[in-house]
């Protein structure tokens, strides 16, 4: 889940808190809470900001951290190329399960994967504010993962 949709999970289980709650609660301007939510590259790179969001929703600041590089623009570029050359793909989900196979389609919300070695099968239709991390077939690395750990870059 990339930091924005976190962003918004988080809001949504503190039952709904405002910008301005969020950010009277924390002590960042309601703009900087907002530009984090709505976009879907990169963002966050400021930690001081990030660990007053840390503690205004009671989480660990390295749950943000690892959470920007999964950005939405990272994981729609693995999906395209992964429909376009129909290569095999992992997704990792939010729960810990793993799904594999290759792109059947994939729109701004959802994706939807062919179950490796049954391509004939019922496709996962997979929420993608859900998948938390992801890689190519034959990779042992986790790209959001090593993308944290500043091991890789797409």
């Amino acid at each position: 889940m990339s930091l924005s949709d976190y962003i918004k999970y988080l809001r949504a289980v503190k039952g709904g808190a405002t910008l301005w709650e969020i950010a009277e609660g924390c002590g960042l301007p309601p703009g900087d809470i907002h530009f984090i939510e709505v976009k879907h590259r990169r963002v966050g790179d400021d930690d001081s900001k990030l660990e007053k969001l840390a503690q205004y929703f009671n989480v660990e600041l390295a749950e943000l951290k690892v959470r920007r590089e999964a950005y939405r623009k990272r994981l729609t570029h693995l999906l395209e190329e992964s429909r376009l050359n129909a290569s095999e793909i992992t997704l990792k989900l939010e729960s810990g399960e793993e799904i594999e196979g290759t792109v059947d389609w994939y729109s701004r919300d959802a994706a939807a994967i062919l179950p490796a070695g049954n391509e004939e099968g019922a496709p996962y239709v997979v929420q993608r504010a859900w998948v938390a991390d992801w890689r190519r077939a034959g990779e042992a690395e986790w790209q959001v993962a090593a993308a944290a750990r500043g091991l890789g870059s797409t």
